[in-house]
């Protein structure tokens, strides 16, 4: 389906531009949730689902280990208070978390952190996969391999910090083009220099261009899969905005972590959020 009258009454967005508050990236979602098809709706709301998926296994990890909870990722499909509320709740849920609540009923205080993240994964990429759409498909094996690009470069920067070992299965569906990255070994190699200054704001500014790279190289003017390209861009502006808002305080939290962390075996059941 084409999106005419949508796409042409969408904000231009830029990676730099900050003027866009809240406020008013809540009225842009909430315009293209009310334009789209049901099937187009659906898609869209898997990009909103990893956020989802966050927050529930904040509650999770709050009410099983008692983790402390931060602040919940926004945008978000579900609220929170039905997250926090999901056993009076199922039926506002997603099928896949319904799915992955009701099959591990009973075993979350026996899962460590890690396997209840890593077991959540797997039931959302199983909905993935039956939906089966290429914009999803593309985008979520173009940001895995983004971010294993960044645990490499922090890895090379840090040695303390763990990464991926090149054996494990892929997240998601792999697919042949990068969409702007370049080759692996390459976007390591843009990025270890930005990781070694430890500065937050020229990393997250930097990985926000990708994002943008990515969101620009789907041309087809008017489709669905324009209105999900702008969706990754709005969603970037909203993690942006949580992020420039931390300012110094998370510079300092960082530090401290680094610090701590030389001196600190990682451990199998810590979370990977």
């Amino acid at each position: 389906m084409k999106y005419y009258y949508l796409i042409s009454s969408l904000p231009q967005l830029d990676v730099e531009d900050s003027s866009l508050s809240t406020g008013q990236l809540d009225e842009v979602i909430a315009l293209i949730t009310r334009n789209l098809t049901d099937d187009d709706l659906t898609v869209m709301k898997c990009l909103l689902h990893q956020n989802d998926n966050q927050n529930l296994l904040y509650v999770l990890f709050h009410e099983y280990h008692d983790f402390e909870i931060r602040a919940y990722n926004k945008p978000s499909s579900v609220p929170i208070e039905v997250l926090e509320n999901y056993r009076r709740e199922y039926s506002s849920l997603p099928d896949y978390m319904m799915n992955y609540l009701n099959d591990l009923s009973g075993a979350f205080s026996s899962l460590t952190l890690r396997e209840m993240e890593q077991t959540l994964n797997r039931y959302f990429q199983d909905h993935l996969q039956k939906i089966d759409n290429l914009f999803l498909n593309t985008f979520f094996s173009w940001e895995d391999q983004l971010n294993q690009a960044i645990a490499n470069a922090n890895h090379k920067s840090f040695r303390f910090l763990t990464t991926k070992n090149e054996a494990d299965a892929p997240l998601f569906r792999e697919t042949l083009a990068l969409h702007g990255l370049g080759e692996p070994s390459e976007l390591t190699a843009q990025l270890q220099p930005m990781m070694e200054t430890t500065d937050l704001d020229a990393i997250e500014r930097r990985v926000n261009q990708y994002y943008w790279q990515f969101a620009d190289s789907w041309q087809e003017p008017f489709s669905s899969a324009q209105v999900l390209a702008y969706m990754v861009k709005v969603i970037r502006l909203y993690q942006r905005k949580g992020f420039t808002a931390r300012g110094d305080a998370s510079k300092s939290s960082f530090e401290r972590m680094v610090e701590e962390s030389k001196n600190y075996e990682s451990s199998p059941k810590m979370p990977v959020i």
